[in-house]
């Protein structure tokens, strides 16, 4: 069949988008199958991330263990001076606003003491009355053992008078009866004044007796009252400072009330309280003799500085006693004492009522690391660069030195360094990429070579 042609271009057009659609397939086709028969090329493992890390070097030191307490200072001897007398204040000393200084015996204050002057007087004339009247009783006693003695002999001539005109006038009927009478009537008077006499003499010993005890109690009562005219002058007990005054002039003072506080600033003493582990475990106190690894708390020393100051200076301390143990705290409580002779030279030395710092120094430890306070986790832990690899060892912190602490751990390795970055739960054996602290630990001469070795290693 002949194909006209008009009828052959429209076949012609029609089959050419075919064609194209088939070479497409076919080539996609190929490129598939080549795909799939070339060997694929061979993985490689995924880069390890490097953490960047400072450190420093463990460099084994000898130190002594140390504990730090806080504490307020005080006066060892504070004294409130109260007038033991009332009155009026007619005089005072003008130095004794507060913080003022008096010396030892220096005068304070003065009370109106005229009213104290004439009870004085007054006793002082009551006790001349009592000493006159035991003088008089003395005399009387001596006149009536004299009289007695006269009064006996006469009581026995007026009856032997009575007995004779008696006998006369039952007997002879000689005189009267009147004169008999009278007789009888001069011996019974004579024998009451000598049986009165006779009471009076053992009387006097124990009136005079009475008198004397009267005497010497109103001898306590002129004392007193001498003691009172004294007591209004006041003068101080010791050489100290003015802490605390009440008084003016003209004002009025009663017995006991607070006229001054006066505290002596020579002997100052902290209360520094220690945990069990700072006082049993860290300085390792001790008062029996028979465990020879406990430290006495005299052999202890310590050093003080105050926290309100800015200077940052310290004085020597020592430690007087143990006050007590607060077993809900779990604390022991140390006076450590402070001489005010030891602050000479001091820019501002301690006062009362400051608060201070104390650092107790005890024996001596060998085979200590030191780190940077930083270094050491809350669990007491540290991270070491071993061999460019993360390690976490623990310790035991035994020193705490400002920024620094003292650890000890038997696992520390020759190579070791100490991770001074601040990480938060890194893992474990992670590689690291460490840099070097500006100011690291000074290092023994023969870990010089080391250190340089590693540093080489890791460029």
């Amino acid at each position: 069949m002949k194909i006209s042609g008009k009828n052959q271009s429209i076949l012609k057009g029609s089959l050419m988008p075919l064609i194209c659609v088939a070479i497409l397939l076919t080539g996609i086709g190929g490129m598939s199958l080549l795909a799939q028969t070339k060997p694929s090329p061979p993985k490689k493992p995924p880069a390890q991330k490097e953490m960047a890390v400072s450190s420093i070097p463990v460099t084994k030191q000898t130190a002594p263990v140390t504990a730090v307490g806080y504490g307020q200072a005080t006066p060892v001897r504070e004294d409130v001076i109260s007038p033991r007398v009332s009155g009026i204040v007619m005089e005072k000393n003008p130095g004794l606003d507060p913080g003022g200084r008096v010396e030892k015996g220096e005068f304070l204050f003065k009370i109106d003491a005229t009213d104290y002057q004439i009870d004085a007087e007054k006793a002082s004339i009551q006790v001349a009355l009592r000493k006159n009247q035991i003088e008089q009783l003395k005399i009387s006693f001596k006149k009536d053992k004299d009289r007695l003695s006269a009064v006996q002999d006469n009581t026995r001539l007026a009856q032997k008078e009575f007995s004779r005109l008696k006998k006369l006038y039952e007997n002879s009927r000689v005189g009267t009866i009147s004169a008999r009478d009278s007789a009888e009537q001069t011996y019974n008077s004579l024998l009451d004044t000598e049986k009165n006499l006779k009471k009076a003499l053992v009387l006097y010993p124990l009136q005079i007796a009475e008198a004397r005890a009267n005497l010497a109690d109103e001898k306590a009562d002129l004392k007193a009252a001498r003691l009172d005219v004294e007591r209004c002058v006041i003068y101080a007990p010791f050489a100290g400072r003015i802490k605390k005054n009440n008084i003016e002039i003209g004002s009025h003072v009663s017995t006991g009330m607070s006229a001054l506080t006066l505290c002596d600033d020579d002997i100052l003493e902290i209360k520094v309280p220690l945990s069990d582990r700072e006082a049993f475990e860290t300085l390792n106190i001790g008062t029996d003799a028979n465990f020879p690894g406990r430290v006495d708390i005299h052999n202890l020393t310590c050093r003080v500085e105050s926290v309100s100051s800015r200077e940052n200076e310290s004085i020597k301390a020592a430690i007087h006693r143990v006050i007590e143990y607060d077993s809900e705290s779990r604390t022991l409580s140390l006076a450590v004492r402070v001489q005010g002779k030891d602050m000479t030279g001091m820019a501002f030395p301690i006062m009362d009522g400051m608060f201070c710092k104390t650092i107790f120094t005890g024996p001596v430890i060998e085979n200590l690391v030191k780190i940077p306070a930083n270094a050491l986790n809350s669990n007491n832990t540290v991270y070491l660069d071993r061999n460019h690899l993360l390690k976490t060892l623990e310790v035991t912190p035994v020193i705490t030195n400002g920024d620094d602490v003292y650890v000890t751990g038997s696992q520390f390795l020759p190579n070791d360094r100490i991770i001074t970055t601040t990480l938060n739960n890194p893992l474990e054996n992670i590689k690291l990429a460490p840099t070097w602290d500006k100011n690291p630990v000074p290092l023994p001469g023969n870990r010089q070579k080391e250190l340089a070795l590693y540093k080489e290693e890791v460029k």
